[in-house]
């Protein structure tokens, strides 16, 4: 396929109300001058997604659905930096909002009258939808309801849900689930923390806090501006019946993290007085750092050496 100029993008309808250029410009890709334009296949792909979702959504709003992020080429991933499952890459993705209508309500329209894979809302301050489609197999995992974030895995026997489920954001009407890249993040924390401890241990884990928004980390007591929580990258969790001790220290032992603490642990009110919070990152090394935090102080490893401060 021959490259498009951008009077081809232009001119290249998907859709009564969409064009090519809409899903492949970005001020990004011409600053540094790449071409961002999919082959014949992802041209197809994001047609689809005009054809059986944008437009409809044009239609029955009557007004104009503004396209932010369609198509992304690896060479302009080189200055974004999404994460390596975005759907972007594939041309089955479309971030976007309806210009006047609030994107929660675009993305219950959505979920009510059309087909979609996974669609969610993207950016706090001003939100708005990140929807996937696929040819086959739409799943409709509405991530903006408990019951989608129940259904979409995170590893064999963690949900979404267990890991953005918040009785703080309940408590104060917070939306509480990241976006695409924030949900890759806890992935990797079930794929190489949480599932391994299921597995060992064989029973169920409780997962008493695990991403946290900005808005629901400044109203947790206690809680650090810097935390890992808001980074999808830790949960606080336990194992009834299982010692805290006793399960931080089969990961130290056993599995890599970034950081391991015990918290509030005290074994005289029984195995599961506190909890264990651990943490996994991809954006550098991680640190393997081993800490145990309770009333009388923080302590380096999970025994008795007090930090300084």
């Amino acid at each position: 396929m021959k490259k498009l100029g951008y009077e081809e993008l232009q001119a290249y309808r998907l859709s009564p109300n969409f064009v090519l250029s809409e899903f492949c410009e970005h001020s990004v890709a011409q600053e540094h001058g790449v071409y961002n334009v999919p082959n014949a296949a992802g041209i197809q792909r994001l047609q689809a997604i005009c054809q059986n979702v944008l437009q409809p959504v044009r239609d029955f709003y009557a007004r104009p659905v503004i396209v932010l992020r369609g198509y992304v080429s690896p060479g302009l991933n080189r200055y974004l930096d999404l994460c390596p499952e975005s759907e972007h890459f594939n041309c089955c993705a479309v971030d976007f909002r309806v210009e006047g209508i609030k994107s929660q309500d675009v993305a219950n329209y959505i979920d009510a009258h059309l087909p979609y894979d996974v669609v969610l809302l993207e950016n706090f301050d001003f939100p708005w939808v990140h929807l996937t489609y696929v040819e086959n197999g739409n799943r409709r995992l509405n991530l903006t309801v408990e019951a989608g974030q129940r259904k979409y895995p995170l590893s064999k026997n963690f949900s979404l849900w267990e890991l953005v489920n918040s009785n703080t954001a309940t408590a104060h009407k917070m939306y509480n689930v990241p976006d695409e890249a924030g949900i890759s993040r806890l992935r990797y924390v079930c794929e190489n923390i949480l599932q391994p401890v299921r597995e060992h241990f064989g029973k169920p884990v409780k997962v008493s806090s695990g991403y946290r928004s900005p808005a629901v980390n400044s109203v947790v007591k206690g809680s650090s501006p810097t935390s890992q929580h808001k980074k999808c990258e830790a949960a606080d969790f336990e194992i009834y019946g299982v010692d805290n001790y006793t399960l931080a220290d089969w990961i130290r032992v056993n599995l890599e993290f970034d950081q391991l603490i015990l918290e509030h642990h005290h074994p005289e009110l029984g195995p599961n007085d506190g909890w264990v919070h651990a943490s996994y990152t991809k954006a550098r090394k991680n640190r393997r750092q081993c800490l145990r935090i309770g009333s009388d102080g923080t302590f380096h490893g999970l025994g008795a050496q007090k930090c300084r401060h």
